[in-house]
């Protein structure tokens, strides 16, 4: 028997707490990518917990309440309330009620934020694991992207990155062959490729991305350290040099309990027609 996660009718205070999961995902039995029931509730009330929705040693519902508030078994309670232990954002004790844990103050978050590379500038430490490395032919929308002739092979770099002992992304690479010329790609560093290229003094000036949402497939899973079918952050980002030219393309997976992306945006309020335009 499958489970849905499915919010109830409740009164006043517990109205706060919204669900945020799509109810058409189901448990063991899922329907839809494989996510198991637990993660959805351990998803949705990490998110709450990390939202403020529940202050610092404030009593979650009991195993009991969630279970009649999402439509769930108590084993299945039990699991995410397990996982949220193991996260350090809960205090549980036998016989008693489960608690959140202060997390700290609000403005040092344990999340990542923004591109990887400025992280790694401003000095936030993280594990490299180099999964692929070396010379491929990209699959058609990469050559289309670097606008190089079909068959032409470029570097091709995957990395899966850790904070502390969690995985937290996965890229997958690809520089085009006149971007590579002065570095030797038998001595790679764990720093980000596009460090190195620039310091031979081939330098980035511009790039398109865009973000967006995927479902984790099995290896990508496995990997992140994640349930199939989980959701993840996507960011695919084209690199120009000088005179518009695009000489790295890559695509990036990262898990949205670790990583979130943040812009500024300006007021453009000079035309007829007032927009938000990135800083």
């Amino acid at each position: 028997m499958s489970e849905t996660i499915v919010k109830k009718a409740e009164p006043q205070e517990s109205e706060r707490k919204s669900n945020g999961v799509d109810a058409t995902a189901t448990g063991s039995g899922n329907k839809r990518g494989g996510v198991p029931a637990y993660y959805q509730l351990y998803v949705l009330l990490a998110q709450q917990i990390r939202d403020g929705e529940y202050a610092a040693e404030e009593v979650l519902p009991s195993e009991n309440e969630m279970t009649a508030q999402y439509g769930v078994s108590r084993i299945t309670v039990r699991n995410a309330l397990q996982q949220l232990e193991q996260d350090g954002l809960v205090r549980r004790r036998r016989g008693a009620r489960t608690v959140v844990l202060d997390r700290g103050p609000k403005d040092n978050p344990p999340l990542f934020e923004g591109p990887v590379e400025n992280l790694l500038t401003r000095g936030v430490a993280s594990k490299v694991n180099n999964l692929e490395m070396g010379w491929t032919t990209p699959p058609k929308d990469v050559s289309e992207s670097l606008r190089l002739k079909l068959g032409t092979e470029c570097f091709h770099l995957s990395r899966l990155r850790y904070h502390g002992e969690q995985p937290f992304s996965i890229t997958r690479l690809f520089a085009a062959p006149f971007a590579m010329k002065d570095l030797d790609t038998n001595n790679i560093s764990d720093e980000p490729l596009l460090y190195q290229i620039e310091r031979t003094g081939f330098l980035a000036v511009a790039a398109d991305q865009l973000l967006s949402a995927v479902l984790a497939q099995g290896d990508t899973a496995k990997k992140l350290n994640i349930p199939i079918g989980s959701a993840l952050i996507q960011l695919r980002r084209t690199v120009y040099g000088r005179d518009n030219v695009p000489f790295m393309y890559h695509v990036s997976l990262y898990r949205p309990d670790q990583y979130e992306y943040n812009m500024r945006l300006s007021r453009e309020t000079n035309s007829t027609r007032p927009q938000w335009r990135h800083v």
